[in-house]
Parts: C-alpha cells; sequence; structure tokens
C-alpha cells in the first residue's frame, strides 16, 4: 500500500486494512503512521490519479480511502487528526484536502475523545 502503483491492488489492500485494524488494536499501533501515510498517500492518488486508470477504479478506491478514514477516525481520533493537521497544512497538500479530506470530514461529528483523551491516551494498552 506505501508503494504499489496498481488500483486495484490498492483497493483491495485497503478493504483488508480496514477489516483487520479492529482485530489487531494493540499490535496496530506500532505502524499508525504507516497507516496515516497510506491515507495520505492515497487520498493524493486520489486526485491526481498518477497512473491514469479509468474512472469505476478511481471511485472504488475512492470509497476505500473513504472506508479508512472512518476506520482511522472512529479509532484514533487524537492521532489521526494531528496527523491531518501536519501533513495537510503544508502547501503541497493543500488541494487534496480541499478537494478529497475535508469533503470526508463534512460528514463525521466531533468524536468525544478529541475532548476527552489524548494521543497518549488512545495509545495506552489499557484502553
Amino acid at each position: 500500500l506505501q508503494t504499489d502503483t496498481d488500483v486495484v491492488v490498492l483497493t483491495t489492500g485497503v478493504l483488508v486494512l480496514i477489516t483487520m485494524l479492529p482485530m489487531i488494536p494493540q499490535s496496530g499501533k506500532r505502524y499508525l503512521h504507516d497507516f496515516f501515510g497510506i491515507f495520505g498517500r492515497l487520498s493524493a492518488w486520489c486526485l491526481q490519479n498518477p497512473g491514469h486508470v479509468a474512472e469505476i477504479y478511481l471511485v472504488h478506491l475512492h470509497a476505500s480511502v473513504y472506508a479508512l478514514f472512518h476506520r482511522l477516525y472512529g479509532m484514533y481520533p487524537c492521532n489521526f487528526v494531528s496527523f491531518l493537521r501536519s501533513h495537510y497544512s503544508m502547501k503541497e497538500n493543500l488541494e487534496t484536502f480541499e478537494e478529497v479530506v475535508k469533503p470526508m470530514m463534512e460528514h463525521v461529528r466531533i468524536h468525544p475523545e478529541l475532548v476527552t483523551g489524548s494521543k497518549d491516551h488512545e495509545l495506552d494498552p489499557r484502553r
């Protein structure tokens, strides 16, 4: 997911990741920044279409990235929002944020952990 360019493989891989994340919440935490990087990469892919793939494949990729957004926001809201803030504050990522990520954010409510939790508390094994 970090380097592949085949949109079918990417879409399938994201769907597998979404399915596996709730099953491995503790062991997956060490790869959290990798998961966030995958989200950032594939969000940009949805906008830029570097492989010039057919529109139907992009629709499926976008849907899977949207599902990944919901999974990461639901499981690790403080860390994910922190990633979004740092990653999309860079000028080169602003267009991706405006066109792909911001519309995703408009369809979620504020997560209670953003008020009562912290990045460290989210990663605590006792949680």
